[in-house]
């Protein structure tokens, strides 16, 4: 993540509120996803998948906790090469934890959960791997712009388990709860991606101004 480039979420007080609750919400899920994976009966999981799932998880750890930091002007500026350094850790992070995480959608148990799950883990490595490639190129403002897609991806892992603690008051017409958390996936996926495509794209193209009178004629 370049030092030049400008900030891709809402200014001061708004954006550190956010990003605080995103710290706080991330630690709490990667807790309870450690302590899952380490405790849990593993009886007949292949050994493969077992190690795939603690690494996986490691690798999520610095995705989910450095961006905050990555996103901070301040930071960006008065150390720029440790900016860069953690974004390089970054991206390298999100490429492995995203792979792996197409790997275990595809084993999931619920059928229902593969395809969210495989569609947005492919979308993460995708946007991890143009922000990679928009920093070779020098071009900072579509990287930053790819970093927070890629960022909003692993987020919404979060998102999901959230959601999983209120889903009798957010579902109550929905009594199946393997229907519940297909439903849960493909929010949590879709909801987070649409607020920031209308942060980017949608939003200003609705403050453009409106042309005058002579350029409308043209």
């Amino acid at each position: 993540m370049s030092a030049a480039s400008p900030t891709a979420l809402p200014a001061k007080p708004f954006k550190v509120l956010l990003l605080l609750i995103l710290v706080s919400l991330s630690t709490w899920f990667l807790w309870g996803e450690l302590d899952y994976a380490l405790t849990r009966d593993r009886t007949g999981e292949p050994a493969f998948r077992t190690g795939a799932l603690i690494v996986h998880l490691t690798f999520a750890t610095p995705l989910l906790l450095l961006p905050p930091l990555q996103f901070s002007r301040r930071f960006r500026l008065r150390w720029p090469q440790w900016h860069r350094r953690m974004g390089r850790a970054y991206l390298v992070a999100s490429l492995i934890a995203g792979s792996l995480a197409i790997y275990l959608g595809l084993t999931f148990d619920l059928v229902g959960r593969r395809v969210p799950v495989v569609l947005f883990a492919t979308l993460w490595v995708a946007f991890s791997a143009a922000a990679w490639w928009c920093a070779r190129r020098r071009a900072f403002a579509a990287h930053e712009r790819f970093v927070v897609r890629s960022y909003t991806i692993a987020v919404a892992f979060v998102i999901v388990r959230v959601m999983g603690q209120a889903e009798d008051v957010m579902f109550p017409f929905m009594p199946d709860p393997q229907l519940r958390g297909v439903t849960r996936e493909w929010l949590c996926f879709v909801l987070p991606l649409l607020a920031v495509e209308a942060w980017y794209t949608w939003w200003p193209a609705l403050r453009t101004p409106r042309p005058r009178a002579a350029e409308a004629r043209l």
